[in-house]
């Protein structure tokens, strides 16, 4: 039973070890600090535990309900709660069915004594097909990912774990509500941009990852799809939520107003393209031929991630392969892909166990990349390479496979679609076959789909902030204007600033995406005073895969630690 225990708790600590607070609707209250629990305490937080989503390995999503989420058995090994469900029961199965005055069915009672509250339900001569909300029990050897929310009186937060097998990869969080998190090991990320919606501020955008020093800096354009206007005014916050030093050089609103029900999304150099038709794909296979399309045909709470439990640090090869089949129409020269795909918090925390490598000698690393110099190139290089932060697009053509784009990575813990152009016009038949080579455990794809019309008409308003001010009570909009190097620093932990953007009147008849265009870098808080390992850099950099292999490494010594750990805490 304590093996059995140990292996749900393995999910649960990973992320669970902390208490959280936020902002509250319609004001600026104060921040909390994380605080960490120890291991013994982790019984308790198991206890209180409210799963809201299951997703198998098969890629179903069994959702349960916030008022009444599912649990963990005390063994740990399923998971058990209700949830609406499908039946079919012959008419000699069933002792009662009761109805409302209008005829439809509202319950029935099964000779066997269980009583199903109907969703819906159509009745031939011979059964009756339901659906209706019913006790589902999911064992824990089935489960991929989990779905967790905490509340308290301040705070709601939804957290994603991946479970594959015994390991335990913990991957990302979506958080709804301003909080701080300590994710097991910390990991690096950027700004956290929170949207208020009209009754609380939701985080919605990572602007820019990986800009880990100025030489790096970059712009971004990130879908707000949670802000809402109140009162003519758009509320937005920024926020420092980690352990580095931010730098934000711009910060605008982009309002998009466009026709009904067509999608907008921005490409890397922030031109916006439009999806009146994204296909989904029609095959969907991993490197072993296996089915992945549940995982990758919708922008939904299902998302394929590395099977961590087939791989090791010493496998020859550190890269899952994926393929995507599209139908492709007659004659087409360009296809746009609409990509959802996240980096996982261990390809963002490469960054650091690639910095710690450099010891004393970061300083002047950093400014070499500042000034463009050797080390700016060869990690431009790297970056290209490696695809730790940014990962090829290949495109099957009539001499074979082809890099036709570049997806750019770096959030961990919320990412939105993005745009990119593809050149498929050298790509035979009525099939595009796009692949993806993502290192072990660097890379989660929710959704890929593509449109090979034509951009339709937009209307694209920039917009400066009306008010800006940081936590200091001073007045930032010129910082944030224009980019000229003229920073707003955040450079502890639980800063924030505070932004409100006049809203432009919408012309009737369109709808309106908004978007955060940002640009900026961090510097990650290490103690560089150590020799340089020049060695290891020389492998980094030079050794294909090793990055990823020094990574897998790192994150196998985190969960033995934690395994570990649990197992101790589960013999007192």
């Amino acid at each position: 039973m304590v093996v059995k225990k140990f292996v749900s708790l393995l999910v649960i600590a990973a992320f669970l070890i902390f208490e959280s607070s936020c902002l509250m609707p319609g004001r600026s209250g104060g921040v909390q600090r994380t605080i960490k629990k120890d291991a013994a305490e982790v019984n308790r937080i198991d206890a209180k535990l409210r799963i809201v989503n299951v997703i198998t390995k098969e890629g179903r999503n069994v959702p349960f309900g916030a008022k009444d989420p599912a649990r963990f058995l005390p063994d740990g090994s399923a998971v058990e709660g209700t949830t609406a469900q499908e039946f079919s029961l012959d008419h000699k199965e069933i002792k009662i069915i009761r109805k409302a005055k209008s005829g439809r069915v509202t319950s029935i009672e099964s000779l066997d004594g269980r009583i199903y509250k109907v969703i819906s339900a159509t009745e031939d001569a011979d059964r009756v097909l339901f659906r209706a909300n019913a006790p589902i029990r999911i064992p824990y050897e089935d489960i991929q990912q989990i779905w967790i929310r905490k509340t308290d009186v301040t705070a709601t937060v939804i957290i994603s774990l991946l479970v594959v097998g015994a390991a335990v990869g913990a991957t990302f969080a979506i958080i709804n509500g301003l909080k701080n998190i300590e994710f097991g090991p910390e990991w690096e990320s950027c700004p956290f941009v929170y949207s208020f919606n009209g009754e609380e501020y939701v985080l919605d955008a990572e602007p820019y990852g990986m800009a880990i020093t100025e030489g790096l800096k970059r712009m971004d354009w990130v879908e707000m799809s949670g802000l809402r206007e109140v009162g003519g005014t758009y509320r937005v916050l920024l926020a420092n939520e980690l352990d580095e030093t931010q730098y934000t050089d711009e910060l605008k609103l982009v309002a998009v107003d466009h026709a009904a029900g067509l999608k907008v999304a921005p490409d890397i150099a922030g031109r916006m393209h439009t999806f009146a038709r994204p296909v989904a794909p029609s095959k969907a296979v991993d490197q072993k031929g296996r089915d992945i399309l549940p995982f990758v045909s919708d922008n939904d709470l299902v998302f394929w991630a590395s099977r961590l439990e087939e791989k090791s640090a010493d496998d020859a090869v550190m890269r899952d392969e994926l393929v995507f089949e599209f139908p492709k129409p007659a004659g087409a020269k360009r296809a746009k892909l609409l990509a959802n795909v996240w980096t996982t918090q261990w390809a963002s925390r490469s960054a650091k166990l690639i910095l710690e490598l450099y010891g004393s000698s970061l300083p002047e690393a950093y400014a070499d990349v500042d000034r463009h110099g050797p080390t700016y190139a060869q990690v431009l290089k790297w970056m290209s390479d490696e695809e730790i932060a940014t990962m090829k697009v290949w495109v099957e053509t009539l001499s074979g496979w082809k890099a036709r784009s570049m997806i750019y990575g770096g959030a961990p813990v919320i990412t939105k679609d993005k745009a990119y152009v593809l050149d498929v016009g050298d790509v035979p038949g009525d099939t595009l076959r796009i692949k993806l080579r993502p290192p072990v455990n660097c890379w989660m794809v929710n959704s890929l789909a593509v449109d090979f019309g034509e951009d339709e008409p937009i209307e694209a308003a920039e917009i400066a902030a009306g008010r800006a001010v940081d936590p200091a009570g001073r007045d930032v909009r010129g910082n944030l204007a224009a980019t000229d190097r003229s920073y707003l620093e955040a450079v502890n932990r639980g800063e924030r600033t505070e932004l409100a953007f006049p809203a432009p009147p919408l012309k009737e008849g369109l709808e309106r995406t908004l978007f955060v265009k940002a640009s900026g870098y961090y510097k990650i808080h290490l103690e560089a005073r150590s020799e340089p390992q020049t060695e290891l850099i020389a492998r980094v950099f030079g050794e294909p895969d090793f990055a990823a292999r020094h990574t897998f490494r790192d994150y196998l010594k985190w969960e033995a630690a934690l395994r570990a750990e649990l197992e101790r805490a589960n013999k007192r």
